[in-house]
């Protein structure tokens, strides 16, 4: 066994926190030790959260007729994907949808507008329906709005969410090369207005962009000091008629390095995998808790098909790990 990556993962199980010079190490060694490297990720994994797995299920609120230009989103309109004109899901969609997620035995339901914001009219009317939501099924509410301000940040605690999603999607160098439309400094600020009104942050990126090494520690540091509560793990599935559409998925045992030196650099952040994991890891899937994660994604992922959750429970179920929650 690999003796620098046991001291030091025996930093991280003390409570340290690994400085760049030991990520860019395990960095290195993930292809020659990589055995090693998903031992110690899922030691940490069982440290901070025993065999307990959050769930999670979204809803698009808005779909699609986004102004932004984000390389890989099919959601955009600039670009001619199946996606289409933009559609506003009605009360009752989305109430069913959460419905179902209660069914489903999934505590978390998240609901994502596309867009760079949100209207007042749409968020007075999520308003009230995340109350209803809350009312009938006690579920966790988690949004995504786009750049919010300060204000509407306060409204959005006060109607119950507990949770705001706003990612980064990359580090903050390579963030013009996928983005022009907006800032990294939005983003920033998004996270940071949504901390301070008391609510739990869900930010991360997607991995498979042309992004370096680099680039992906960078977005890690970033997000540990942010200090976000739970970071979305994305694996590009190329979507035909974006710009990044010819882009080759990562292979599995690449994604499963990338989760597990992320489980090093945050150990007590929730690393939730969401979209792109049934294309990226194929035969692995479960592999992902080995190598660190400790929350899923379940059910579909907005413009891509995910598992039914009746097999991502039957998959916890058969490794022996329980859902948060249930």
């Amino acid at each position: 066994m690999n003796e620098t990556i046991t001291a030091i993962a025996d930093d991280v199980l003390a409570g340290g926190r690994i400085g760049r010079e030991k990520i860019d190490f395990l960095v290195e060694q993930s292809k020659k030790d990589f055995f090693d490297l998903l031992y110690w990720a899922n030691r940490i994994r069982e440290k901070f959260f025993a065999n307990r797995i959050r769930l999670c299920s979204i809803v698009p609120g808005r779909l699609g007729g986004c102004d932004q230009d984000c390389k890989f989103c099919a959601q955009s309109a600039r670009y001619k994907t199946h996606i289409g004109r933009a559609r506003t899901l009605t009360e009752e969609e989305i109430l069913t949808a959460a419905e179902q997620a209660d069914r489903n035995g999934v505590p978390s339901f998240g609901i994502v507008y596309s867009g760079k914001t949100i209207t007042e009219s749409e968020l007075t009317q999520l308003e009230e329906l995340i109350k209803k939501i809350k009312s009938r099924f006690g579920l966790q509410i988690c949004v995504s709005l786009g750049i919010i301000n300060a204000e509407q940040a306060r409204r959005l605690v006060k109607a119950g969410v507990s949770r705001y999603n706003h990612n980064l999607e990359t580090s903050e160098r390579n963030f013009p090369n996928i983005v022009s439309t907006h800032k990294y400094a939005d983003r920033l600020r998004t996270i940071k207005i949504a901390k301070q009104a008391g609510l739990d942050v869900c930010a991360g990126g997607i991995f498979g962009i042309g992004e370096t090494d680099r680039d992906r520690v960078d977005m890690a540091l970033e997000l540990r000091g942010l200090g976000v509560d739970t970071m979305p793990m994305n694996f590009l599935h190329p979507i035909e008629g974006t710009p990044l559409d010819i882009a080759e998925a990562l292979r599995p045992k690449e994604v499963l390095s990338i989760i597990a030196i992320y489980r090093f650099i945050l150990p007590s952040t929730h690393l939730k995998i969401a979209g792109g994991r049934v294309l990226n890891l194929r035969d692995l899937q479960s592999w992902m808790f080995y190598a660190g994660a400790s929350s899923l994604l379940s059910g579909n992922c907005l413009t891509t098909t995910q598992r039914p959750v009746e097999e991502d429970m039957q998959m916890l179920a058969d490794l022996g790990l329980q859902c948060e929650g249930s």
